[in-house]
């Protein structure tokens, strides 16, 4: 699957350079970058073009960028003021101002514009604002805070396009419009960067692959993608065909995250679920999830201390414990506790079902650091020793979990961390899923990472992870690859968050029960997106 591109700075200009040497002058690619972000303001925006646009070019193709907008702008009738401190020093960007001046006002805004284009500074610029760009910047904050909208080009001057990292006055856009890829620091800084727009500039082939060299840069799934990665369900399908998912934890008291991840395996498709709990949590799950089938944990060896569980619990016998049916998928660690227990019964699932494409999340992973720390081995040879035979596995830490998984803290560093993530999936053999914002993906294969920037703090909240659980292992029962089942399942995930936040208005107040209930909204969506999108528009981001 050829998947779009998230870009560092240098990522970005190399398939600039590509498309150039490819046939497609320099220029062009600045014209149709301007034009296309004026057909942006035009049809978005139009109730605020009345009043003017304002337009801030600095001295580079950021600045010509801009150029080219105001110009497109005043030949649709919009008054279009561009002032610019200094001249443009790049060929493409001086041309721009000469092809523009006999359409534009120069001057600074005057106030009244409702649209304030910040072409300052783009990709190219590291480190603190040096010259008068901080004078700039403080004129743009004025103008935002007089109630103008803020649209940056590819990122908000002074936003590394690599890092992330933010320079001091730099003013957060309301917008920003992403010019052939999005950048990687765009994607951690989300927030700074308002809605974000994919604007295509006519790199087409090249925005995926730089020439006939690839690199690392991230990849990314849009609708259209994750849509195609979805498996039929056939009209004549029947439960048996949609996937038979089990999802085992669910220790006492701990009953509410197999519910979760039950629930949400039902509602991306699973034709059966089966819910493997301790004996306590059989009726709240059967209460709660009464489509669901419910099962008590695998019998312990009769070797077993009695203070380990709680007194008056029988256990099953090995046919009670054994007639459930073979599961197309397995979910592992979903409330499954840490104790010697929930580590004995683990071994059994996974000796039981091995071979069966798997979840590990939450427990299940702090058991297999557990594991082992005792036997003085890292937790990637473990993870990779417990799934050996079983060729589709992901595993779901949060930072802290992964963390606990690598033995070390956390960099802070992100290029650092994709490469602790990765490194730590070829060990383990197996996909993992670093949740977070933006959540990273890494499989066996060592291929640049995957990412998914979708999300609200509407997932920042306990149980999330077991939704996750739950929608993944579905997907794995219905034949997706493991790393196909973490990317669309991430994916779909984050954007049922981002839906029930915008019909909330807002995180507070809002519970994982209306992220569930957003998810068929979600796949009917997959579908129309991939045949709704503007011209010009590649992809667009909500505001976090």
């Amino acid at each position: 699957m050829r998947a779009p591109r998230v870009t560092t700075a240098s990522e970005a200009a190399a398939r600039d350079h590509a498309a150039i040497h490819g046939g497609t002058p320099s220029f062009v690619l600045m014209l149709q970058a301007g034009t296309v972000a004026a057909a942006y303001l035009l049809r978005e925006h139009a109730d605020r073009l009345s009043h003017g646009v304002a337009l801030f070019a600095g001295t580079g193709n950021n600045g010509g960028d801009a150029y080219i907008i105001a110009a497109q702008l005043a030949r649709a009738g919009v008054a279009a003021r561009v002032h610019a401190a200094l001249p443009p020093k790049s060929a493409d960007a001086h041309r721009a101002a000469q092809l523009a001046a006999p359409y534009l006002e120069h001057g600074a805004p005057t106030g009244h514009e409702r649209i304030v284009v910040d072409g300052l500074l783009g990709t190219g610029h590291e480190g603190e604002f040096r010259g008068g760009i901080w004078a700039e910047c403080a004129r743009l904050a004025m103008a935002q805070d007089g109630g103008a909208l803020v649209v940056a080009l590819d990122v908000p001057s002074g936003l590394n396009a690599t890092t992330g990292d933010v320079a001091h006055g730099s003013v957060a856009a309301d917008v920003t419009l992403s010019f052939g890829t999005y950048k990687r620091g765009a994607l951690l800084q989300r927030r700074h960067c308002g809605q974000l727009v994919l604007l295509d500039i006519g790199l087409h082939g090249f925005a995926d692959v730089p020439g006939h060299v690839d690199d690392d840069a991230w990849r990314w799934a849009d609708a259209r993608q994750v849509h195609e990665l979805l498996p039929d369900i056939a009209w004549n399908a029947h439960k048996g065909t949609r996937g038979r998912v089990g999802v085992a934890g669910g220790d006492v008291g701990m009953a509410g995250a197999i519910v979760l991840a039950a629930r949400a395996a039902l509602a991306t498709g699973a034709g059966l679920v089966h819910a493997i709990v301790d004996e306590p949590s059989i009726l709240p799950v059967q209460a709660l999830v009464p489509q669901a089938l419910a099962h008590r944990w695998p019998a312990l060896p009769t070797s077993r201390r009695a203070d380990e569980r709680p007194e008056g619990v029988s256990h099953p016998t090995p046919s009670q414990a054994n007639a459930d049916p073979r599961y197309d998928a397995l979910a592992i660690g979903p409330g499954l506790g840490r104790g010697k227990h929930s580590a004995t019964v683990m071994q059994r699932l996974l000796d039981e079902y091995r071979g069966t494409p798997m979840v590990l999340d939450a427990d299940a992973l702090w058991l297999a650091a557990d594991a082992a720390n005792a036997l003085g081995t890292d937790t990637a040879s473990m993870l990779r020793h417990w799934t050996r035979d079983t060729e589709q596995v992901v595993c779901t830490p949060h930072p802290g979990e992964f963390a606990r998984l690598l033995g070390v803290p956390l960099p802070d560093d992100v290029e650092e961390r994709a490469r602790q993530l990765q490194q730590f999936a070829t060990r383990a053999n197996c996909t993992v899923l670093l949740k977070g914002t933006p959540t990273l993906i890494a499989d066996a294969t060592g291929e640049p990472l995957w990412v998914v920037p979708h999300g609200t703090p509407m997932l920042a909240t306990g149980g999330s992870g077991d939704c996750l659980s739950g929608i993944i292992a579905t997907l794995l029962a219905q034949g997706c690859s493991a790393r196909d089942a973490a990317v669309v399942g991430a994916t779909v995930h984050g954007r049922a968050a981002e839906a029930a936040t915008v019909q909330l208005g807002g995180v507070r107040g809002g519970t994982l029960d209306d992220v569930l209930a957003a998810l068929p909204l979600v796949w009917t969506e997959l579908g129309r997106e991939r045949d709704t999108a503007a011209p010009g528009v590649l992809a667009v981001l909500p505001a976090v």
